[in-house]
């Protein structure tokens, strides 16, 4: 497989795996801020308010179930962007978190966001402080973990190729010593 693909497939690991805390850190903040445990079920709502704007309605169960799916392959598809960008431009995982984090907020809720735009979030000048933390919150541990994630499964890869690589010059020296 090309590094370009296994790049890909890296990311796309990595932002399903990142998607786990996300919904995790964000549920456990929405607690703490004293915000309705709702206010963190992003990707539900997100999927009722477009089926709304669809004149499609959806049953609860099925909200959940399309908003779940909505949500694995946001996540999937973010860790395939980062792994990309990472593999044109290298840079820290403290600093392609953060990058990564701004992009998702700006697309996801900035007043030309996904999430504003469909009414699933208010404008950003109309939320309270709270919600806003929440949403930079969700944005930022999600690319974080996407990003050291990456590089945990990027930097395996390498040692494993770097192993074989050794491992294939070694073996034959070694069995043409042993027949010696």
């Amino acid at each position: 497989m090309s590094r370009l693909k296994t790049s890909v497939v890296q990311g796309i690991v990595a932002g399903l795996i990142a998607g786990i805390p996300q919904v995790l850190v964000t549920q456990i903040e929405a607690r703490l801020l004293g915000l309705p445990r709702e206010q963190a079920d992003i990707g539900p709502r997100f999927v009722q308010r477009v089926s709304q704007h669809l004149g499609e309605p959806l049953s609860p169960p099925l909200q959940w179930l399309l908003g779940a799916v909505f949500h694995f392959g946001y996540a999937a598809q973010w860790g395939a962007v980062y792994a990309v960008i990472h593999e044109s431009r290298p840079m820290p995982s403290l600093v392609g978190g953060p990058m990564l984090a701004g992009l998702i907020y700006t697309l996801a809720f900035s007043p030309w966001g996904a999430a504003t735009q469909t009414g699933t979030e208010r404008e950003p000048e109309r939320r309270r402080t709270r919600e806003t933390l929440l949403h930079w919150t969700a944005a930022l541990s999600f690319a974080l973990t996407t990003a050291f994630t990456y590089r945990w499964l990027r930097d395996r890869s390498v040692a494993e190729q770097a192993r074989d690589k050794l491992l294939s010059v070694v073996e034959p020296t070694a069995d043409w010593i042993t027949r010696r």
